[in-house]
């Protein structure tokens, strides 16, 4: 960092140095002379031959309010105004006046010459006319008296004339009734016109290059934030020099305005918006590379700020916002202040945010300068200074010094990047290295488990039928485990140009049939049928054997991936000097868009069906080697795919083999039938239902209970397993495996949890991921354990038993509870019964022996030990009759119920003792309130396959409050009214799965209603 920054500081000052000094060399200003005195200059002794120029500063006459004509004698005394400067007072009236109009006379003693003189005018506000010697040479605007009468404009603009004599008598006509300041501000220059044309050009080489180098410093910020979109800082930065740029260019010389026609008006707005704007710009720049040392509402209020002075700027006339320049450039300059104060503060306490010590330093002597140069920028505008060198020169320190920054913060991240590439590149070497040595390390065990249980198959006289079948899942399991660890070592060959294979002549039917045979244990739980069409005399082709079995495994293995149900079909044809072999299926397909991606390493086209992504990326590079290409012939998703690959054929000398290598008869494997379909395991108390994609896994499972009283399903998808739960009432629990093709096993717990609630059918996940977001994952999704594999199998039987058996506890408890609420009888109802019955023995013996049998007939189905089993609606509404006749009783004409039934409806099943406690609640609750009694109407009708039960009463009706308040038990009163409707409603939603509708007005009606499929 010290030599970078001590080689930027050499080439810093040589710049500074050869562009000062070419400065110096093209400046052809002389010395200057004397000032103007009492409006007169002697210039007799000026070589004007030299072509240098003279200012002309002193004390011109000065005649306020008055616009003298050539000649013409001024009708007061003459005043002295010092030139350059503002006319601040006027000289009648004796206080600040800025508007308004003036005549400057200046006379200049010359030697007699032919030369041809001229005047470099650069601003006179805010319009002008110059006469020399009577003569008018020159103007900007029409200066007048009168506002009415007067053109403001403004331009820099220089004048030509000729001198007869020794004396040349300048004339300025002034007028301003603008900007907040008339008068002359910056120096007017005399002499040839070489020499003021030479001035001119100097003058703008100077800002040109100025602006140039802003510009140029400004679009390259821009280009290098177009590549890094995060760095906003280039942004920032790139603006401010842009803006920064068009305010050197509209302020100071005014070049925009002398070399571009615009009008006074435009002009001047984009003068105002560029100085302003700029602060807009760096403020943001600076919060954005300054984070934690600026206050962001300190950044805000200037952005704010000054953003809505350029809105009043872009909006209103140049009168309107002039007064307000003076005020807002003196907020700029503050701002600036207070920024590099804070700055030194948080460099002072050691806080450097983002930058380090050195280059915080920096920075801050980079905003230095800027205000430098902001501040000489200002004076030169006040006529304070008569140049601005100082500040040219510190604006280009700013811009170089930011830049260096920048780039050198570039540096730095590029450093970090290229250490962290390397880092990441060694640590990819290691993990290659690691996955090599562990991948042989894999090969020695599984070897030793697929050699072992291949030689207890092969002598398994002693062994049953069932521990040949799991010896052959675990042989052929270890196998295709060996098979993935063959690929991750292809992969590691591929890498390092290890991979070697040997052609030979090989028969593509045979292998085709070897490679089917391998794939026959796990068509178990597919519908799924292999076919074998490679034609009987094909020839045969150039390939390494064990290569080729190794690519149409790993082909066949992804075509029966992604196929549920259907085919895949391997066929092949003849070509001129090639075989092509096609491997098709009618799987879930391909998009077009994938077709070339998943040939890539660690790509696939179906991230759902899980895998590793190598066995496409694989097959390509060894049917590369095998002077072969492989490509997607045809693919539509939800269709299937057909996949291509060709290879040389083999000599022709090699086909007369052929026939002996050929099987004798076609090999083709007939559609299996689905898991579901097969005899499920044993007649046990409880029924199971294991999903998972992966045959060995069901397995596995199916042993695992096989000594358990378990009945076990099996399903091989989370739609087969949903249909399953639709068609079977009598699935205790679910075994869920989590990674799935198609739905993931959250998706089918949640759909399964629309159904069922927890303590229903208790959901266990198996998985292999067990991080603590996917286990929350999983109990939100609706599960009530997880357990992660490869599972103990204790450990599965014991969290099955125990959900199990919360299940059976659960329903034990809700049941006991319902038959609890289901089985209250209110004692003074039954006092009030005997009684009623009592008192009609001696008056009506024939009705008293009616109601005994009613009440008889309640009490026995209040105590029915099978609440839970539907009946028949007549016999609800037997039971409704026997209640009403009760009451009916006991309160005569106060109590009047009206039926209206479907006669269709009286077959149809219902929950027991839903229809009566309605009943009940709108007789005890509603119409026996009242004084004059009232009236209950019972509708039930039949729509359909549904029965829309009503009960409505004409009672004292409910508040809304006491409709709001139905369902919460803790209400005393509610408890008290509402235990029958809600025995009702819970029971109604447990076992139907339907709501209890509660409606009223009070003190005029209440209905309730409820829907029940028959």
């Amino acid at each position: 960092m010290r030599k970078m920054l001590m080689a930027l500081i050499a080439v810093s000052l040589g710049c500074f140095l050869l562009l000062f000094g070419l400065l110096e060399a093209s400046d052809n200003r002389g010395r200057e002379p004397e000032p103007a005195r009492q409006g007169v200059l002697d210039l007799r002794a000026w070589d004007f031959a030299s072509d240098q120029v003279v200012p002309l500063d002193g004390q011109w006459e000065f005649y306020w309010n008055q616009l003298l004509e050539p000649g013409a004698e001024p009708a007061s005394a003459a005043n002295f105004i010092q030139v350059p400067g503002f006319w601040r007072q006027s000289i009648e009236a004796g206080k600040d006046e800025a508007k308004g109009a003036a005549t400057y006379r200046l006379k200049i003693k010359l030697n007699p010459s032919a030369l041809v003189y001229s005047l470099r005018i650069s601003n006179i506000r805010m319009a002008s006319e110059i006469y020399v010697n009577g003569v008018q040479v020159g103007g900007s605007g029409d200066p007048a008296l009168s506002q009415e009468e007067y053109q403001y404009e403004n331009k820099p603009y220089n004048v030509f004339f000729p001198v007869q004599g020794d004396t040349a008598e300048i004339l300025i006509h002034a007028a301003n009734y603008e900007n907040t300041q008339g008068g002359i501000p910056y120096r007017i220059y005399f002499g040839s016109a070489q020499g003021i044309y030479d001035l001119n050009t100097n003058t703008t080489l100077l800002n040109v290059s100025l602006i140039v180098s802003l510009l140029m410093v400004g679009c390259y910020q821009l280009s290098v934030f177009i590549i890094r979109r995060e760095e906003k800082g280039l942004l920032y930065f790139g603006l401010s020099c842009i803006v920064i740029a068009w305010s050197f260019a509209s302020n100071g010389d005014r070049i925009l305005i002398e070399y571009f026609d615009l009008p006074p008006e435009i002009y001047y707005k984009i003068q105002a918006i560029s100085l302003y704007f700029s602060l807009v710009t760096m403020a943001m720049f600076i919060r954005t590379v300054c984070k934690g040392l600026i206050p962001r509402w300190f950044s805000e209020s200037i952005v704010y700020g000054m953003g809505l002075y350029v809105c009043f700027v872009l909006v209103t006339p140049f009168q309107w916002y002039s007064r307000f320049n003076l005020l807002f450039s003196c907020l700029q300059i503050s701002a600036y202040v207070v920024i590099i104060g804070l700055l030194v503060h948080s460099y002072w306490r050691g806080r450097y945010g983002e930058f380090n010590r050195k280059s915080l330093g920096l920075f801050i002597l980079a905003l230095g300068c800027y205000l430098i140069g902001l501040i000489d920028y200002s004076l030169y505008l006040s006529s304070l200074t008569l140049n601005y060198q100082m500040g040219y020169y510190a604006i280009l320190g700013f811009c170089f010094l930011v830049s260096f920054i920048m780039s050198y913060r570039f540096s730095e991240a590029y450093k970090t990047i290229e250490g962290m590439a390397s880092k990441l590149q060694q640590a990819d070497k290691q993990k290659d290295e690691f996955l090599l040595h562990t991948s042989h390390e894999f090969q020695t065990p599984l070897h030793g488990i697929i050699n072992l249980s291949q030689a207890m198959l092969e002598a398994g006289e002693e062994l049953t039928e069932s521990h040949l079948q799991n010896l052959s899942v675990i042989r052929d399991t270890s196998r295709r485990l060996s098979a993935l660890v063959y690929d991750i070592l292809d992969l590691e060959r591929i890498k390092r140009n290890e991979l070697t294979v040997h052609p030979a002549e090989v028969d593509v039917r045979v292998t085709v049939s070897l490679v089917f045979d391998l794939f026959r244990h796990l068509l178990v739980t597919k519908k799924v049928g292999l076919v074998n069409a490679v034609p009987a005399d094909l020839p045969l082709v150039s390939a390494d054997e064990d290569r080729l079995r190794q690519v149409i495994n790993n082909l066949v293995g992804n075509a029966l991936k992604f196929t549920g149900a259907g085919k895949i079909t391997i066929s092949a044809q003849a070509m001129a000097d090639r075989v092509k072999i096609l491997v098709e299926d009618t799987g879930a397909g391909i998009a077009p868009s994938d077709w070339d991606t998943v040939f890539q390493p660690f790509e696939q086209a179906h991230q759902e069906y899980g895998g590793t992504g190598l066995g496409l990326a694989i097959c390509r590079r060894l049917l590369q080697l095998m002077n072969g290409e492989i490509y997607i012939e045809w693919s539509e998703p939800e269709r299937g795919t057909r996949m291509a690959f060709t290879l040389p054929r083999a000599d022709e000398a090699s086909r007369q083999a052929q026939e002996t290598l050929r099987p004798p008869e076609n090999y083709a494997m007939a559609e299996q039938r689905s898991v579901v379909d097969l005899p499920q395991q044993g007649r046990g108390q409880f029924t199971l239902l294991a999903v998972d994609d992966q045959p060995a896994n069901l397995q596995v499972l199916f042993r695992l209970f096989a000594k358990d009283p378990y009945n076990l399903l099996w399903a091989t998808n989370g739609a087969d397993a949903l249909e399953l739960l639709k068609s079977r009432s009598d699935i205790d629990l679910v075994l869920l495996d989590v990674m799935m093709p198609r739905m993931s096993g959250y998706e089918v717990c949640r759909e399964m949890r629309k159904q069922f609630s927890l303590f229903e059918l208790p959901i266990i996940l198996l998985t292999v991921r067990n991080s603590p977001n996917d286990i929350a994952a999983g109990f939100k999704a609706g599960a009530n354990d997880f357990i992660v594999k490869p599972f103990d199998a204790l450990e599965v039987r014991a969290r099955t038993e125990t959900l199990l058996q919360l299940k059976q506890s659960v329903a034990a408890a809700l049941k006991a509870e319902l038959d609890f609420l289901q089985s209250q009888i209110k004692p003074h109802f039954l006092f009030n019964s005997l009684n009623a019955i009592i008192s009609l023995c001696s008056t009506d013996g024939l009705r008293a022996e009616k109601l005994i049998t009613h009440l008889s007939y309640y009490l026995r189905r209040c105590f029915d030990p099978r609440p839970d089993s539907f009946v028949l609606l007549q016999d609800e509404l037997r039971l409704v009759e026997a209640y009403v006749e009760i009451e009916k009783a006991r309160f005569a004409d106060y109590l009047t119920v009206v039926y209206d039934v479907d006669q269709d409806a009286l077959e149809k099943k219902i929950l027991p003792l839903t229809i009566q406690p309605l009943v009940e609640n709108a007789i005890r609750h509603g119409v026996t309130k009242k004084v004059d009694g009232g009236t209950v109407l019972l509708t039930i009708k039949l729509k359909a396959d549904t029965l829309d039960v009503e009960v409505w009463d004409n009672g004292v009706g409910l508040s809304r409050d006491q409709l709001k308040n139905l369902w919460h038990r803790e209400n005393s009163s509610a408890q008290r009214r509402g235990v029958g409707l809600a025995n009702v409603r819970r029971r109604l939603r447990h076992f139907c799965g339907e709501e209890l509708k509660v409606t009223s007005s009070e003190g005029e009606w209440t209905r309730v209603q409820f829907f029940s499929k028959v």
